[in-house]
């Protein structure tokens, strides 16, 4: 009997080409995850950004980036200044890396997600369908003259001085009823001789399909002209113009933080005007930092990256946090948030009081954090 046996060199030739072929499996995995990390994402990352001392100064910078003037933060024109605080007053602010142009790779969303200071936002949050970089720039830059506005009336207001609302025509329909009788600039004082001074007082009233009397502030001087509404889809009769609300300063104050946009620096604005309009050292030479919208009437609203500049803050050492209400619950997830006090506000008189304990040493137990509104948020059972 005879037997047969298989020759070693075959069982080496398989072992060989898998082996091969294993080496190019991996070598395709790797490329294939290589070129998974480097690709685009639908996302963008919300970072800390710089911060800028409201009571300092700030550069203006050219087109291509040189620096062409120092000026200060908050100017002021028409009226007494003290500028004899030795402490800080820091708007803190947020980055965001990726537009629709540019997205960021995954490799750089997962470092993203494991790094604690920094979030991961889908794109459409902060770029809906058919918003382009450029015009969301547009936006952010008018939430920022809108907030220095409102700054600057509740300061005033806080401190005494009279501030009236005004309504400003910013653009004219070609096809609308004001066409060739206002004009972008003109501020309506009157509407068939009832006063106009707001959007609540422009529509107070409805308007008719018929001549309609307006009085404007124009040029320097009062004027008076004529524009007859038209009806629109709706059968609304409308005088086609677009408006936006603003108000009769009697001190001119002049804000610069150069290309930072959005609503979120109207607190800190606030108390920097009113630090400039009123002897005395306000934050007692200490470093506070904060964030929030502010209203005219002196309301402070919650805003968006307070974890990213909880971080920041105690990055450049600030001593204490002002915080809006609202944002609470996610300035507490900051890691550091254990080692920055951060107190909760609601109103301007309530961040001017925080403010006030600690520059002067008060007895800060009455004062509210943020774990102390939160507390008081909780139903009890």
């Amino acid at each position: 009997m005879s037997l047969t046996t298989e020759s070693p060199q075959p069982r080496r030739s398989r072992q060989e080409r898998r082996t091969r072929a294993g080496v190019v499996f991996l070598a395709v995995g790797l490329v294939l995850l290589l070129v998974l990390a480097f690709a685009p994402a639908p996302y963008v990352i919300r970072q800390p950004g710089p911060a800028f001392d409201a009571l300092g100064t700030t550069e203006l910078k050219d087109e291509d980036g040189e620096v062409v003037d120092e000026v200060d933060v908050i100017g002021i024109d028409g009226a007494e200044t003290f500028d004899d605080d030795s402490g800080e007053l820091s708007v803190m602010t947020v980055n965001i890396s990726g537009n629709p142009e540019y997205h960021p790779s995954w490799f750089a969303i997962a470092a993203a997600w494991l790094t604690p200071e920094k979030d991961v936002m889908p794109m459409e949050l902060y770029f809906p369908d058919g918003v382009s970089t450029e015009e969301r720039t547009e936006q952010t830059t008018a939430m920022m003259t809108q907030s220095q506005g409102t700054a600057m009336a509740a300061a005033l207001e806080h401190l005494g001085y009279d501030v009236e609302p005004s309504l400003t025509v910013v653009e004219v329909s070609p096809d609308g009823g004001a066409a060739g009788a206002l004009e972008p600039g003109d501020v309506i004082l009157e509407i068939d001789g009832r006063p106009v001074s707001d959007h609540a007082s422009l529509t107070a009233e409805p308007l008719e399909e018929r001549p309609t009397e307006l009085l404007v502030f124009r040029d320097g001087e009062e004027t008076a002209v004529t524009a007859t509404p038209r009806a629109a889809s709706n059968g609304e009769a409308l005088l086609g113009i677009l408006v936006e609300e603003g108000f009769d300063f009697p001190v001119d104050i002049d804000i610069e933080l150069g290309d930072v946009g959005g609503p979120s620096a109207g607190l800190i604005f606030t108390l920097a005007i009113i630090d400039k309009l009123e002897e005395g050292d306000l934050t007692g030479g200490m470093h506070v930092a904060g964030t929030g919208t502010m209203s005219a009437e002196g309301g402070v609203g919650p805003i968006g990256g307070i974890r990213q500049k909880i971080y920041a803050a105690h990055e450049i050492g600030a001593e204490y946090f002002l915080a809006p209400e609202g944002n609470c619950a996610e300035a507490l997830s900051a890691s550091v948030s254990d080692e920055l006090p951060v107190y909760a506000v609601a109103t301007l008189d309530e961040a001017l009081g925080v403010v006030d304990a600690n520059a002067s040493g008060g007895d800060l137990e009455d004062l509210r954090t943020c774990e102390d509104a939160l507390q008081a948020n909780v139903p009890q059972v």
